[in-house]
């Protein structure tokens, strides 16, 4: 049995068309394959999609409980669908980023460019180098 990801999805002052009904399942679709390696469990996405008439207004929230965070993201568009996409577009970045910092990679990356600037200090000196050494040592070239 496949375990799917717990959400809940209000809507304030409106009822939602058919299409964007099926916008939003697509997108908790791709949360919930981007979140497959957590457990269903302790994975909880909150959608909140509110409407101001007065102003033709669309207000998304989104809130996604993963483990030791909970991620969270607000946009406001006229446009509903436009609104919807880049709220996702949010937590799906903010998800990857979570995911990499359990994974460490912020250690990893960081050893990774320590080691290239290491091999370039290490590397041999160059010209203007050579010419700064000739310079300190009175003209004299420096052994070594």
């Amino acid at each position: 049995m496949v375990e799917i990801m717990k959400y809940n999805i209000e809507f304030k002052r409106f009822g939602p068309q058919k299409e964007i009904q099926k916008l939003i399942r697509e997108l908790i679709t791709r949360i919930e394959k981007k979140t497959k390696s957590f457990s269903p469990d302790v994975v909880f996405l909150r959608l909140l999609v509110e409407e101001n008439s007065v102003r033709t207004l669309y207000r998304v929230s989104i809130t996604l409980e993963v483990p030791e965070k909970t991620l969270a993201t607000k946009e406001e568009r006229h446009d509903l669908d436009e609104t919807i996409r880049d709220a996702f577009a949010e937590i799906e970045r903010q998800l990857e980023a979570h995911k990499a910092t359990l994974r460490g990679e912020h250690l990893w990356k960081r050893r990774a460019r320590r080691e290239a600037t290491q091999t370039k200090m290490n590397a041999a000196p160059s010209e203007q180098d050579t010419r700064e050494v000739f310079v300190r040592h009175g003209g004299r070239k420096a052994n070594g």
